[in-house]
């Protein structure tokens, strides 16, 4: 007898066939990568859905292996769907497999639990392309209303946190080559939480198969063959997570290993950095928590969790790092084997 996640997939695959795009292209694609996406799922449909922008905007979703009511809340809403094993997912290969499906000239990507923060969030991304240097642009990030405090202050402080709207290329080879390891990520910052990419620069210029960073290494790329990238704090999601210890720590791990690998980032060489580290920051955010927050068990629960996220985190740190740097060894040794 065939499952509920069969059958669901046979409709989806179907669905595609049988759909046409119709007659004239679409301006904007939604492109996102969707995996149980949960309740929230159906706010980010209804942001896409009230969007007030010159055009059709459509929206192509790739699944891989939901389990629950994702497929069928995309489909209530026009989406094309592509599902896919769950063990073919790549961060860098899934998108390019939607982007390859999608009819858009402009491509917005997002990821399933972004809510747009207002009906002109696809539309202030996409004026930043009225530049025709620009091969990428991306939204500035908002917190949830639920998020804690320490959440809210490390969102707002980030680069996707500004309110400054920034354009980017490389002006001077030299000054661009001599920039830290830090100031050189900072540059090619972009963020596929939300961001919009030029389809044509896409053709020349796919995302690579990535377990994480695919966005910021696409960034790279593009920014090294003349092209410009856009921030535009006019177009903003709400977006933002509680992270379990577990959770921080792998998240961690593997942005530092990919920013180890890309820009040679370690910022956590050794035992000694780490310890110092870890008191340092549970320091500051004890005095930042107790300063801004009403005596409460809210509180009260915030100082037990800080400790232990500031060692998940510079953990985490540490020990990307580390494995980034293996990774690159190995890469090393297997080109000098090749030659």
């Amino acid at each position: 007898m065939a499952t509920a996640q069969g059958e669901a997939a046979a409709f989806v695959n179907k669905t595609i066939r049988n759909q046409p795009i119709g007659p004239q292209k679409a301006k904007v694609s939604v492109v996102i990568p969707i995996k149980n996406a949960g309740p929230t799922f159906r706010d980010t449909l209804e942001g896409l859905k009230s969007q007030k922008c010159d055009g059709e905007i459509e929206l192509v979703f790739i699944d891989s292996g939901s389990s629950d009511d994702t497929i069928t809340m995309a489909l209530e809403y026009g989406a094309i769907v592509k599902s896919i094993p769950p063990q073919e997912f790549d961060h860098g290969l899934t998108r390019n497999l939607g982007i390859e499906m999608a009819s858009g000239e402009l491509i917005v990507l997002m990821s399933q639990d972004a809510i747009p923060g207002d009906a002109y969030l696809v539309r202030n991304l996409v004026t930043a392309f009225d530049d025709p240097q620009v091969a990428g642009a991306y939204a500035r990030q908002v917190p949830r209303e639920d998020a804690d405090l320490l959440t809210k202050r490390n969102l707002d402080n980030w680069l996707t946190g500004r309110n400054i709207e920034e354009v980017r290329w490389i002006k001077n080879w030299r000054t661009y080559e001599n920039l830290s390891p830090l100031s050189h990520f900072y540059f090619c910052n972009f963020d596929d939480v939300c961001s919009a990419i030029r389809k044509s620069v896409w053709l020349s210029i796919p995302f690579n198969a990535n377990e994480f960073g695919e966005d910021v290494e696409w960034a790279q790329q593009v920014l090294e063959v003349g092209w410009k990238i856009a921030y535009r704090p006019d177009g903003y999601v709400i977006h933002s997570h509680k992270r379990s210890f577990k959770h921080e720590f792998d998240r961690t791990h593997l942005c530092h290993k990919k920013l180890y690998t890309q820009f040679g980032i370690h910022l956590i060489p050794n035992w000694k950095r780490l310890l110092f580290s870890t008191i340092s920051s549970t320091k500051q955010d004890w005095a930042y928590a107790v300063q801004n927050t009403k005596l409460s068990v809210a509180l009260l629960n915030l100082i037990i969790r800080i400790p232990l996220l500031c060692f998940a985190s510079v953990y985490g740190q540490y020990s990307g790092a580390k494995a980034g740097k293996e990774l690159a060894a190995q890469l090393q040794e297997a080109y000098w084997t090749r030659k």
